[in-house]
């Protein structure tokens, strides 16, 4: 709004008019400034904190016992395929070449989780370890699948600054994901058949990480200011053009 509209505002509705428009102003300033961004990013962590904790919670207030059908049945699995065939494809940001990229970011990160922890669970090695050495192939797990994905990235030829960008924003759920883990394995509490519960508890939790990605994808898409122009990214026979 220029200066001769806002004078033209305050003649016409006076000088209550004049401050609500001033008002107005303000938090349009607040809105787009970085402070405001890093106040509702932080909330939104804390959030994502509490939520994954209380995954912990609801399977702790659980009477029923897990068993392996439960485990290689978790909803995780629906809901990645739910998310890689259904809404990931549909999924539409702020040019068509960050639509493109993102989409094949989204879909090579979740198709990283759904093979790897399958691969894990299938052996079925878990049910006769023992604390210690279930803690240690968890983080095995978890660092082959973010190698996996960030090597098929690299191979596709998404932007490097989109893989960090992401990477960054990923960095603390996963720091808060390897304590909860750690929690679990040397809790007393989820003592069971061949560690069942053990491994249903931490798919919930890797459940909250994907979540956590999906819902972070397209403010960090927004955050990316002027990196990404003039670039090309080729996906299935088709050029996308940042503008």
């Amino acid at each position: 709004m220029s200066l001769n509209e806002v004078i033209s505002f305050i003649e016409k509705y006076g000088f209550k008019g004049g401050i609500l428009i001033f008002l107005i102003l303000l938090l349009l300033t607040l809105l787009k400034s970085k402070w405001f961004s890093d106040i509702l990013s932080s909330i939104f962590d804390k959030f994502v904190e509490v939520f994954m904790k209380k995954k912990v919670k609801d399977v702790e207030s659980t009477l029923k016992p897990i068993t392996e059908s439960d485990i290689t049945n978790h909803d995780i699995f629906n809901y990645i395929d739910f998310w890689m065939y259904s809404k990931v494809p549909t999924f539409q940001f702020s040019t068509d070449y960050r639509t493109a990229v993102f989409r094949k970011y989204l879909t090579i990160y979740l198709k990283s989780y759904k093979k790897n922890i399958q691969i894990f669970l299938n052996e079925k090695e878990y049910q006769n370890w023992d604390d210690a050495k279930i803690w240690k192939a968890l983080l095995n797990l978890i660092n082959t699948i973010v190698y996996d994905y960030e090597k098929e990235m690299l191979e596709s030829n998404l932007p490097k600054i989109v893989i960090d960008k992401m990477k960054s924003k990923n960095n603390d759920t996963i720091t808060l994901t390897i304590d909860l883990i750690e929690g679990i394995c040397n809790s007393r509490f989820y003592e069971s058949e061949k560690n069942f519960l053990k491994i249903y508890s931490i798919l919930n939790i890797l459940l909250s990480v994907l979540e956590n990605t999906i819902s972070h994808s397209e403010p960090t898409c927004n955050s990316i200011n002027g990196q990404l122009k003039g670039l090309v990214f080729r996906d299935n026979g088709k050029d996308f053009t940042e503008p």
